[in-house]
């Protein structure tokens, strides 16, 4: 109950504040910015990786880098970066549109099983925002939740009094489920449970060894989901069930 309560006063700080205290060098994109405008797509991401790499996050550097390595054919640079780009702006039309197309280019047209649909329902149902915009309306819920609350006891009117009670209850309940909503996308950006295929072709094994028997195999642009790491192993599964182990060195997490 503690952590949720601290969750969600984490919610409330990434709303109203800015990261750090020192404006972050968005001037880094700019140069990236031009660069690409001239075609010049490996110095443009030489600047775009200066600004990740420098403690901020910007779901505009990570799009631009994707379409960077789209340019340039490196699918599996590009899909990584869209990733990166949509968990940070998970409603993004654009960031949505050329993750697709990226994922087109890639060889493994991997078919989901039924279980995995109704996962990727519920995400993107809840990727509609972001957890700053999720924690915002929990916000604005919970507060118009509690004004009509305050109007249930303080009016005499019978009409209004049931209006203020169980509008009130249901704003409650609808802020309390936003909050788990918020904290599902904080904790999408926080815990890297999914990855994506970097080498050309991976054969997944069964156990975590070279010697292992081969199961399928990947190429890169593939997206999978980590379930444990081993050694200098991990093991994954992909959308349609399948799981084995591959060197971690073969993925990049998201």
């Amino acid at each position: 109950m503690r952590a949720n309560i601290l969750l969600l006063f984490t919610c409330v700080a990434l709303v109203f504040s800015a990261k750090g205290s020192s404006p972050a060098p968005y001037t880094i994109i700019d140069s990236g910015n031009a660069a690409y405008a001239k075609g010049n797509y490996d110095k443009a991401i030489t600047f775009y990786n200066s600004f990740t790499t420098s403690g901020y996050q910007s779901a505009q550097a990570y799009y631009n880098l994707g379409n960077c390595y789209y340019r340039k054919a490196d699918y599996a640079n590009a899909i990584l970066n869209y990733e990166k780009a949509k968990a940070l702006n998970p409603s993004d039309a654009d960031i949505q549109f050329n993750l697709q197309l990226a994922n087109l280019k890639t060889t493994d047209k991997i078919t989901p099983d039924s279980s995995f649909f109704l996962s990727n329902w519920w995400h993107n149902f809840v990727d509609t925002f972001s957890e700053k915009g999720w924690a915002f309306i929990c916000i604005l819920l919970f507060v118009l939740g509690l004004g009509l609350i305050a109007g249930y006891l303080v009016s005499r009117n019978m009409v209004l009094r049931q209006l203020g009670f169980w509008g009130g209850v249901l704003l409650l309940v609808l802020s309390l489920a936003t909050f788990f909503f918020s904290r599902e996308q904080y904790n999408a950006l926080t815990v890297h449970d999914t990855a994506i295929v970097m080498s050309g072709s991976v054969t997944v094994k069964g156990a975590p060894e070279e010697k292992s028997t081969p199961l399928f195999v990947i190429h890169d642009g593939a997206k999978v989901w980590i379930i444990k790491s081993e050694g200098e192993w991990t093991e994954i599964k992909i959308a349609n069930g399948n799981q084995g182990w591959l060197l971690t060195s073969d993925i990049a997490p998201i």
